[in-house]
């Protein structure tokens, strides 16, 4: 028994020896091919080689680092081409991973009931590839749902395969909530030095983010997270105080962030509450939807919608004034607010016009001003910045037809109504918080989604998926009796 033991640990010494030599040699060749070629990328080989051996060792730490550094991303344009670095190669490594996966025939069980969750995500899968393929701009709506594609082996594939206790969302919210915070830290001082102005809180969040809206978005949809899961520690712990401290800088982050959404996002978080508490999430959801589709028949005939329709001269954009910006967008004079509805009724023509198929999958700039409406149109509405429709949900109608509309809103609405049902029926406490903090999160993305397409920018729309994993996740351990989840 001994003799066995001492044998093991000879085995490990000598594994730790010779990893240690393969990383001396590969500093030490690293850094005379720098030198002797004069090519310092080179200096990046050692960093490669820790890399090999974490995947070999445990990927899942990997998959940590990759929720941290997506708030550090920023886009990098390569020619025709753009990608978030560095968190779309740890995506692409991440979905050659979930193929080696499926390969190995170990992640799927076939004989296990499909749930509803995947059921709708693998159906959205299959029309976003034949409407890609009937596309009216078919190389573009190909790369499109090649980036769908990695996204959804990263987010929901990935994430269902690694995440298997409470441990694992443990440490990934950490990893979110920390990356979070840092780079809050950065963006108020940058806004600091230029006095917190109103005027430069757009574009003092770049690089990392586009603008400063999705920066809003993306304080919202962490808050829910630092708020609600300080409950799983003990009060007045360390990590008790850590997290009040960060839901304290996200909400000064979203309070000096001025966006109007991230603000509107963030006061419906306690209604949503009230609404669990009192059982009534569920009807309101339902509700909600016969009203919005009320008021949408309401305003189609009979082209009521007209009466909505900006005056051009009186439209305006209050630069560094925020009361100003706030006053206009109560009296509908706001230049952005009323810019969206030229786009809506765009796409609101766009959908009776290819009502079953749309127009392909990231073709509405391509095509929305075919549509246009010249009534609505405003200063900005030659669009030089190339935005789409502001309104996620009709933008997937709009270019994937009624058919993927309602495939993804009813995969929304699906989510929604579950999560508030496992947060009813579970017994664990702390699977029923962290069933309210990610219903919370996703509320603030969805609402996000009426007014933008931030489904489609990589802060926003991994924790889009990865909230719909969390539901399905818990949903499946609450529903296992007698399970340890620690």
């Amino acid at each position: 028994m001994i003799g066995a033991i001492v044998k093991a640990m000879n085995k490990q010494e000598n594994l730790r020896n010779g990893v240690l030599l393969l990383l001396a040699l590969t500093i030490m060749g690293s850094v005379w091919a720098a030198t002797h070629f004069r090519m310092w990328t080179l200096l990046i080989a050692p960093f490669g080689v820790l890399l090999f051996l974490q995947l070999a060792y445990d990927f899942r730490v990997l998959y940590y680092l990759l929720f941290f550094c997506i708030p550090f991303s920023s886009q990098l344009e390569i020619g025709t081409l753009s990608m978030d670095l560095p968190d779309e190669p740890l995506m692409i490594l991440f979905t050659g991973i979930g193929i080696l996966l499926l390969l190995r025939g170990k992640t799927i069980k076939w004989r296990e009931p499909l749930y509803p969750f995947f059921l709708l995500v693998i159906l959205l899968v299959i029309w976003m590839t034949f409407t890609s393929i009937i596309s009216t701009h078919f190389f573009r709506s190909a790369k499109f749902m090649l980036a769908k594609l990695w996204y959804l082996m990263a987010f929901v594939f990935m994430a269902n395969y690694l995440i298997q206790e409470k441990k694992h969302v443990e440490n990934l919210l950490w990893a979110c909530l920390v990356g979070g915070s840092l780079i809050t830290l950065f963006v108020l001082f940058n806004h600091a030095l230029e006095g917190f102005s109103f005027g430069e809180s757009h574009g003092i969040v770049r690089p990392f983010f586009p603008n400063a809206v999705v920066y809003g978005a993306f304080l919202a949809l962490l808050f829910p997270y630092a708020w609600i899961l300080k409950d799983w520690y003990s009060p007045k712990s360390f990590k008790w105080w850590i997290l009040i401290g960060i839901s304290a800088l996200l909400l000064i982050g979203i309070a000096l962030s001025f966006r109007r959404g991230a603000w509107v996002a963030i006061a419906l978080l306690p209604i949503v509450f009230i609404l669990i508490k009192l059982q009534a999430f569920r009807w309101v959801t339902y509700s909600t939807l016969v009203f919005v589709g009320l008021i949408l028949f309401y305003l189609i005939q009979g082209n009521t919608f007209y009466y909505y329709a900006p005056n051009y001269e009186k439209t305006i954009y209050h630069e560094g004034d925020i009361s100003g910006h706030l006053s206009a967008t109560l009296e509908g004079k706001e230049l952005s607010g009323m810019e969206r509805l030229y786009r809506w009724v765009a796409a609101k023509n766009m959908i009776g016009e290819n009502l079953w198929v749309g127009t392909g999958p990231s073709t509405f700039n391509q095509e929305y001003k075919k549509y246009a409406d010249d009534a609505f149109r405003t200063y900005v509405s030659d669009n030089p910045e190339q935005s789409t429709t502001h309104n996620y949900f009709l933008m997937t109608f709009a270019e994937q037809g009624i058919i993927g509309g309602a495939l993804f809103l009813g995969l929304c609405i699906y989510m929604l109504t579950k999560a508030a049902t496992v947060y009813q029926s579970c017994q664990d406490p702390q699977l029923k918080t962290l069933s309210l903090a990610v219903l919370m999160s996703l509320i603030t993305i969805l609402f996000h989604s009426i007014l933008n397409e931030l489904i489609e920018v990589n802060k926003v729309g991994s924790f889009f998926w990865l909230n719909l994993v969390l539901i399905h996740k818990v949903e499946q351990w609450s529903g296992v009796k007698g399970k340890s989840l620690s």
